[in-house]
């Protein structure tokens, strides 16, 4: 029973990012992205969660990308160089860390505790998606995977309770 609801889960959480993938490959935009993993999981895995459910996730991530972009008109590292693995220009680590502060405060002040939002505003700190169009394309694509993961998410909800009364 144990390993056959290990697969169910596994199969779960890759069915929720081929959908934002499939999207996005149908779309042509950047709708799969590395937040998106622990989104799934925690929907998935761990269903009972305050962090699971669609207003934490959405409300996180949303908060996620304002308090990122905030920071980078904050701080002026719009127009400075993304990081990548030549190094991080220092006015991006004002960034990230204004970011950081900014989206744990206001998603904690508004109940919308989701660990994932983290990795959102770190994608947009750091420059990895840091255009408007991206910081739309990353809420559709949180907003797709809630919509498709949210079905999954309460019935994994019921089997996982139906199990522990066994």
């Amino acid at each position: 029973m144990i390993r056959k609801d290990m697969l169910i889960a596994a199969l779960l959480e890759g069915l929720l990012l081929m959908v934002a993938a499939a999207a996005g490959w149908a779309t042509r935009q950047p709708l799969i992205f590395a937040s998106l993993g622990p989104t799934a999981y925690e929907m998935i895995e761990t269903p009972k969660r305050r962090t699971a459910r669609p207003y934490n996730i959405f409300v996180g991530h949303l908060s996620a990308v304002l308090c990122a972009f905030f920071a980078l008109w904050v701080t002026g590292a719009w127009w400075t160089p993304v990081v990548s693995r030549h190094g991080v220009p220092f006015i991006r680590i004002w960034a990230v860390m204004l970011a950081a502060v900014l989206t744990v405060f206001f998603t904690l002040r508004l109940r919308a505790a989701q660990p994932a939002a983290v990795s959102t505003t770190l994608l947009i700190a750091t420059g990895a998606m840091q255009t408007k169009r991206e910081g739309l394309m990353i809420l559709a694509a949180v907003v797709l995977t809630m919509a498709a993961g949210e079905p999954l998410r309460r019935w994994r909800a019921r089997v996982i309770a139906e199990g522990e009364g066994v």
